[in-house]
């Protein structure tokens, strides 16, 4: 039926029939069925035909729309209607009210995921300590303990970051990269934990240090080094491993708390990898030079740059060390009073004229002649393994057996070496700092004791034992003192010989042979080196810096050295002011040095400053030389109390190529800078990411 309007109008329904209103909603995929539904509902109109109407007031009622009957034709209440409008509402946002409650249970599970991942990382960070302290005492159980809960902890935290949720959150704007760091952290941690810490636990566990040593011994447990070997090769792979993965890290959009930690492992880890590297190449040497192999007998040179020498300064004291499978014993001290003074003119040594070794005429005419004849003259020569010859021709002399290898440190080593084991303690209670040791071991004590040597040699004594033993204690941080070795190894004050070829190559690789090259394959070097002539301990005072600028174009190079002699007028020791001075009319705190210019191989030294000694006569004289193939000159330098010098030369560089640029420069008591000129570079050939080298290659 048809209303006014031309809306059509649902016939009235028969009570207990359906309607149309209460018919489901149709698409429009069900078009046909829409058809049917109203073909049944014209049929059921037609069949109940309704009279005309008769009024206008039944026409008026016919055209108000009927209500359609529900199934039980009751009225609904208002409560009915508010039940029947929140169910269908319901109905509609069920999909969407499902998402958003399920999106608020997900987001607090993976927030809860993300404060589980931080924790056990920062659980981990805080354990590594424990785990390095338990590896160097030994403790077994606290070592298993730390590695297994470091190892369970990185594994839970590299399995909960590669979870569903995290794969959800990754597909995030701005917070997907972020997860995504994070799970690269977590995956980068365990890659190192699972693969370096089991074996690491086990060859320290294996060694079983606690009891292996013997209580009281000095040195250390060689096991876990022997064990290091088939170690070492995967750690240096799970460093690689983890450096890798950290690459792949998009930062984008990523905060500085999630990089930065990663950052700061893998600047880490660069710098262990080439560490551990040489660790493995040079572990069979090292384990050698510890005895691993049969006992070594060393000499362990303290040289004194108070009374300076070529290389470092004259040897006083030495200490006489046995090792054997990682264990130190000292077996002597010595020092050159009683044994130049008394045990080998005993022998019939003359030590004013006598020769303990024979050198080449062109050697021997460039330095003084008590470079073979006194101990505290041996390392007037730049080249260190000489300094060692000298010392084992003392010893064949005394019939004693010659040394394995010999070592050679000063008090600035020291000095270095106590920032790593902390503070020495005398037995007067008097404490020996980093600060101190310099002053305590080449200045103070001389004003301290005056004339009384038994007393000075005793306090050396004393102080040499003590830091022997807290150096061979072992409680110390190995990092820690690795810094100081590698220090100190730069500022060539360590230096090494050793008997056997390979030991010796194994100190020449790392340039701590302090030895004059014989070509300029490796290195082209030049240096600049002092001995005291005054006979006394002025050079403690004494600061210079060195300075290199070349010419390209006339391939020549210039060396200078800016000196200065910082001593006061209250320092009064005979043991510090000049002896020799006295005789030849100079001031005892004027140092009088013996300067040494050395040119390459091949090289030609054109001019110095000074260009004639200071001084001259029959003893101090201008001389000249070759030395292992390097032309040298010597010039007496006079440097008054206060005064400022520079002492310079020039060379004429060698055709052909030239190894990376060597300036070496006798260590003295204070810091040297040495700085080369930028236009040198294309002179030499430079060594990957560096245009010149210093006196080592460590570090």
């Amino acid at each position: 039926m048809t209303t006014v309007d031309g809306d059509r109008q649902a016939d009235s329904v028969p009570a207990g029939e359906p309607s149309l209103s209460d018919q489901p909603a149709l698409s429009e995929g069900h078009s046909s069925d829409s058809q049917a539904i109203t073909r049944r509902a014209r049929s059921s109109a037609s069949s109940v035909a309704p009279k005309p109407p008769t009024t206008r007031r039944e026409t008026r009622a016919r055209r108000t729309p009927a209500r359609p009957l529900a199934r039980h034709a009751a009225p609904e209440s208002g409560a009915s209607r508010r039940r029947r409008g929140w169910r269908t509402f319901w109905i509609a946002v069920s999909p969407l009210g499902l998402i958003l409650v399920g999106t608020v249970i997900l987001g607090g599970v993976f927030a809860l995921q993300v404060l589980e991942v931080r924790d056990d990382l920062e659980t981990v960070k805080s354990q590594l300590g424990g785990l390095a302290e338990a590896a160097v005492s030994g403790n077994t159980d606290t070592l298993q303990q730390a590695g297994d809960e470091i190892v369970a902890r990185t594994q839970r935290a590299s399995e909960t970051a590669n979870g569903p949720l995290w794969d959800l959150a990754s597909t995030l704007p701005r917070i997907g990269n972020n997860v995504l760091a994070v799970r690269t952290v977590a995956e980068a941690v365990n890659t190192i934990a699972s693969e370096s810490i089991p074996p690491v636990v086990n060859m320290v566990s294996a060694a079983n240090v606690d009891e292996q040593r013997a209580e009281g011994s000095l040195g250390i447990n060689l096991q876990p080094f022997l064990e290091a070997e088939t170690v070492l090769p995967t750690i240096i792979s799970s460093f690689e491993d983890a450096s890798a993965i950290a690459a792949t890290m998009d930062r984008t959009d990523v905060l500085p708390a999630v990089y930065e930690p990663m950052d700061e492992m893998v600047g880490l880890l660069d710098q262990a990898i080439p560490i551990l590297k040489v660790a493995q190449e040079n572990l069979p040497a090292l384990l050698q030079a510890a005895g691993a192999n049969g006992p070594m007998l060393y000499q362990v040179m303290i040289q004194t740059p108070a009374e300076i020498r070529a290389t470092g300064g004259g040897v006083a004291h030495w200490l006489i060390l046995k090792v054997d499978n990682g264990q130190a014993e000292l077996v002597g001290q010595d020092n050159g009073v009683d044994l130049m003074y008394s045990r080998l003119p005993s022998l019939g040594f003359d030590t004013v004229n006598g020769s303990l070794i024979t050198l080449p005429r062109d050697v021997k005419s460039l330095y003084p002649r008590e470079l073979v004849s006194w101990s505290s003259n041996f390392t007037m020569t730049p080249e260190f393994p000489r300094a060692v010859e000298l010392f084992q021709a003392t010893r064949e002399w005394e019939d004693l057996p010659e040394f394995d290898g010999a070592i050679s440190i000063d008090p600035i080593v020291l000095a270095h070496l106590i920032e790593a084991t902390g503070p020495l303690t005398l037995d007067s209670g008097e404490q020996v700092t980093a600060e101190n040791t310099a002053s305590l071991l080449m200045s103070e004590p001389y004003e301290r004791f005056g004339a009384d040597n038994a007393a000075m040699d005793a306090y050396f004594n004393e102080v040499t034992s003590k830091m022997f033993s807290a150096l061979t204690s072992g409680n110390w941080e190995f990092g820690a003192m690795w810094d100081q070795l590698v220090r100190s190894a730069s500022e060539g004050r360590i230096q090494m010989w050793f008997d056997d070829p390979g030991l010796e190559a194994f100190a020449t690789e790392y340039g701590l042979d302090a030895s004059l090259r014989e070509d300029n394959a490796d290195a082209t070097q030049l240096g600049i080196y002092f001995n005291d002539y005054s006979i006394g301990k002025l050079n403690y005072h004494l600061t210079y810096d060195q300075h290199a600028t070349c010419n390209v174009d006339e391939r020549t190079i210039t060396v200078s050295m800016n000196l200065h002699n910082s001593i006061t007028k209250d320092i009064k020791s005979e043991y510090t002011l000049g002896l020799r001075n006295v005789n030849r009319g100079i001031d005892p705190r004027t140092m009088m040095l013996d300067v040494l210019f050395f040119a390459p191989p091949g090289g030609e030294i054109l001019s110095t400053d000074p260009k004639r000694g200071d001084y001259q006569d029959s003893y101090f004289r201008d001389r000249s030389g070759v030395d292992h193939g390097n032309e040298g000159l010597s010039r007496t330098l006079l440097l008054p109390m206060g005064e400022s010098r520079t002492v310079s030369y020039t060379v004429q560089l060698p055709e052909g190529p030239l190894g990376p640029l060597q300036l070496r420069h006798t260590p003295g008591a204070n810091d040297t800078q040495v700085t080369v000129d930028a236009n040198c570079a294309s002179l030499f050939a430079s060594p990957e990411g560096s245009t010149n080298i210093s006196l080592t290659k460590i570090g």
